[in-house]
């Protein structure tokens, strides 16, 4: 664990990462773009992008999965903290807004993770994932922190979301070219994106989702039993024959 954040934290601040906070940050924006007096808790290592959201009101918390104590554990727009993946210590409906980036790497179960993450949102609240797409995402996302995240296609990330009871409901794609090229200037990267959305829809590097809590999506959908074969042959109540007189018989037609 400790490995890893310091590998992230080395991408982080060199020129390319902050182009990738920068890029990543603004979509953040177009999801969030309104977050006054309000609560956000970035898991994984999404602490480098919780200042790109929010003003000077919003409560950020970054908070890093593992058991590692470290002695960086404060930002300068918030706090940090090291928590258990499977057990977030706060209290229920806690935070507004959850942002996970690199939350998921090597778990082999994300549902634990995700589950106790939609404990803490609100009812109200939204919850963004950051992940590789697993069409060719990671190939392009080489010496990035990124290229070592799990990746997903858009079904799967469904699937995983309504098993934690969440319920996917904004999609957005970003990185389209590789990321030595896609990260090399702010202005770089934003023309790369534009012409990857108009030109090559749903090819990006990195897929990014919004969900909210639904308790209703990891239910199982109530399944509709086909006619058997003795309730196709039975006479329906309309075509019964009727009651014959005395002295004759009467046969269905």
């Amino acid at each position: 664990m400790q490995n890893a954040m310091s590998r992230e934290e080395s991408f982080y601040g060199t020129p390319s990462g902050k182009v990738c906070v920068s890029l990543l940050g603004e979509r953040m924006r177009w999801f969030w773009p309104e977050l006054k007096n309000q609560s956000v808790l970035g898991l994984g290592g999404a602490t480098p992008y919780l200042h790109t959201v929010g003003d000077g009101s919003t409560l950020r918390i970054g908070a890093y999965l593992g058991t590692t104590r470290r002695a960086d554990m404060a930002f300068q727009h918030g706090q940090c903290c090291v928590v258990d993946p499977a057990s977030l210590p706060f209290e229920e409906q806690r935070f507004d807004r959850i942002l996970l980036v690199h939350a998921l790497q090597g778990r082999e179960n994300p549902v634990t993770l995700l589950r106790s993450a939609a404990r803490a949102l609100k009812d109200d609240g939204r919850l963004l994932m950051v992940v590789p797409s697993r069409l060719g995402g990671r190939a392009r996302l080489r010496r990035t922190p990124f290229a070592r995240d799990a990746s997903f296609t858009r079904p799967k990330l469904r699937q995983l979301l309504a098993a934690a009871m969440l319920r996917a409901e904004q999609w957005d794609e970003a990185v389209f070219m590789p990321a030595s090229h896609a990260c090399r200037t702010l202005r770089q990267g934003r023309r790369m994106d534009i012409a990857g959305k108009v030109l090559c829809p749903g090819g990006g590097s990195l897929i990014l989702v919004e969900a909210v809590p639904d308790v209703y999506s990891a239910l199982p959908l109530s399944v509709q039993h086909k006619k058997g074969w003795f309730a196709r042959m039975r006479m329906p109540s309309t075509g019964m024959a009727s009651t014959p007189r005395a002295g004759k018989t009467s046969w269905p037609g």
